[in-house]
């Protein structure tokens, strides 16, 4: 439904900007839109939640098939120094259904390869092979309830209005304090058992960083530039607000994939402390997401600071 959305979406001229990300780029097309008299620039999504940067790269090859379609394409990060966290992501099992629609047969040593888990391999060289095996849930959910399926279906008739229409949840963290140090926090009582788990989880001591992430984000971040290698298109990378509450700095990492890429002719890095003054409470609904308030006040922010990192749009 993101892509086609976007497909959809209609386009006057050449000076085009698409979002790639997941649930926490609040890029909101509705509020950019009212900046293009100023920019000069018209902004999309394809941002789909779960999905990291193997799934953006297969969704831009899909939305963008010969890589000439836009000014930019925006790539968010958590953290330019890309530190390791718990969740592997080099072998989540949820990309093969994200993208099983996406995956053709010319993916058919690229993608499991991607995997280190052996299993996992050989479930997506299955997959794209023969996709009957992941829609096998699907098809069984279709048997049982044929007339609750097709009613859930008929949103993709709605998406694209529902998407542009949204406004974000009124939630707020408003009153939490959290100590870094002793890695506690402070709830305010209104919060919900959600919210609450949401701060537990940020709060567990990381891993040790031994650069799984950089090299899983120096792979794909590859790949989507080598797809706007023959074009003028711009890469543009953002460190997205962090929290509710700012993390504890920590040693900058020189050799980061954002920072290795932030040589090439056609990337550009934002300054990755854009969207400090976002690092509030008040701002987010939990751990991870903004609110309306910080998503007002995101998208606003980034339309403004593409227009400054690219120029003046084309005639």
């Amino acid at each position: 439904m993101r892509i086609r959305a976007e497909q959809l979406r209609p386009r006057t001229d050449s000076n085009q900007v698409i979002a790639l990300g997941n649930s926490r780029m609040s890029l909101l097309p509705r509020l950019t839109d009212q900046m293009t008299p100023s920019t000069g620039y018209h902004f999309g999504s394809a941002a789909a939640p779960g999905t990291y940067a193997r799934c953006w790269y297969y969704l831009i090859r899909s939305v963008d098939p010969a890589g000439r379609a836009y000014s930019a394409v925006l790539v968010p990060s958590d953290d330019y120094d890309e530190l390791d966290r718990k969740e592997d992501l080099e072998n989540r099992k949820w990309d093969l259904n994200y993208l099983l629609a996406r995956l053709e047969l010319r993916d058919l040593l690229e993608f499991p390869a991607s995997y280190s888990d052996p299993a996992q391999r050989w479930a997506a060289f299955r997959g794209i092979l023969l996709k009957g095996f992941v829609y096998k849930r699907d098809v069984q959910e279709l048997l049982l309830d044929p007339r609750k399926r097709f009613e859930e279906a008929d949103i993709r008739k709605r998406w694209a209005e529902i998407a542009y229409t949204w406004v974000g949840p009124d939630d707020s963290l408003a009153g939490l304090e959290i100590d870094w140090q002793r890695r506690t926090a402070r709830y305010p009582e209104r919060l919900t058992p959600a919210q609450r788990s949401s701060i537990e989880e940020i709060l567990a001591p990381p891993p040790p960083d031994a650069g799984r992430y950089t090299a899983y984000f120096r792979r794909w971040y590859g790949r989507i530039l080598e797809h706007y290698s023959g074009s003028t298109t711009k890469i543009i990378f953002l460190r997205l607000p962090r929290g509710p509450i700012p993390p504890p700095d920590h040693a900058q990492k020189s050799n980061s994939a954002v920072r290795e890429l932030a040589s090439r002719r056609n990337v550009i890095v934002l300054d990755e402390h854009l969207f400090d003054s976002l690092e509030r409470p008040e701002f987010f609904m939990d751990a991870l997401h903004l609110n309306r308030q910080g998503m007002e006040r995101f998208a606003p922010m980034l339309a403004d600071a593409v227009r400054k990192a690219l120029g003046p749009p084309r005639n």
